[in-house]
């Protein structure tokens, strides 16, 4: 496998003092005439995805609140505790790690919610319990720098599992065949109604460097779980 640019045991049982984030229902996208499907997810969830940087590369995140609270991979800030992000062509922000979890591979950042463009709009979660193979799967990311490009595939698979930064198992992660490339580590993996189902995070190069359709994605729940203890 391939990254995509204390440890936490976590339960998918709400256990613990800190409330997971919500899921919220989906429904039909309101689309343009001669809109595709995946054109409307884009339209809808894009403007909450940024590109993180720090000194040593480079991945994506995404907004979760009007506070400046945004989402990424953990091994995409590795040991920063400053980070760089940039909504589209809006100015950079100067972003603070608040903590990193290497057993998800997850991580949280905050930028000053005064400095968010006023075209930033945090994206929804859904429950990844309801993720169903052949499911529409939509990822928005930065690959090779190239911000917010837009890949479409469908869910290939669900419960799988792949190995952390720090050799933990991830488990119930989701399979895609929507193309993932170095630069996409971070970013949403999207589902018809534009709620997040997972955080992109790993692919499978076949001992190349590029993308040969098996992706992985750190499910939403498990994120739902993990962004509050951080």
């Amino acid at each position: 496998m391939t990254f995509a640019a204390g440890a936490l045991l976590v339960r998918d049982d709400g256990a613990g003092g800190d409330k997971p984030l919500p899921a919220v229902s989906g429904g039909p996208l309101k689309q343009g005439k001669a809109q595709s499907r995946a054109g409307a997810v884009y339209a809808a969830a894009s403007p909450g995805v940024v590109s993180v940087r720090t000194g040593a590369g480079a991945g994506t995140g995404f907004l979760i609140d009007f506070d400046g609270t945004l989402v990424t991979n953990a091994h995409v800030v590795r040991d920063s505790s400053r980070v760089t992000v940039r909504f589209g062509e809006d100015k950079p922000l100067q972003g603070t790690v608040l903590g990193t979890d290497p057993s998800s591979d997850l991580a949280v950042l905050r930028v000053n919610p005064q400095d968010l463009p006023s075209s930033a709009k945090p994206l929804r979660f859904a429950d990844s319990r309801g993720v169903r193979v052949g499911d529409t799967a939509v990822a928005i990311g930065n690959p090779f720098g190239l911000d917010r490009t837009a890949t479409e595939g469908i869910v290939s698979g669900i419960g799988r599992q792949i190995e952390a930064p720090n050799g933990f198992s991830i488990d119930e992660v989701i399979q895609t065949d929507a193309p993932i490339n170095p630069g996409n580590s971070g970013g949403p993996l999207l589902d018809g109604s534009a709620r997040v189902i997972g955080v992109n995070s790993q692919i499978a190069t076949g001992g190349s460097q590029g993308n040969i359709g098996i992706g992985f994605a750190v499910p939403s729940n498990t994120v739902r779980q993990v962004v509050p203890r951080l």
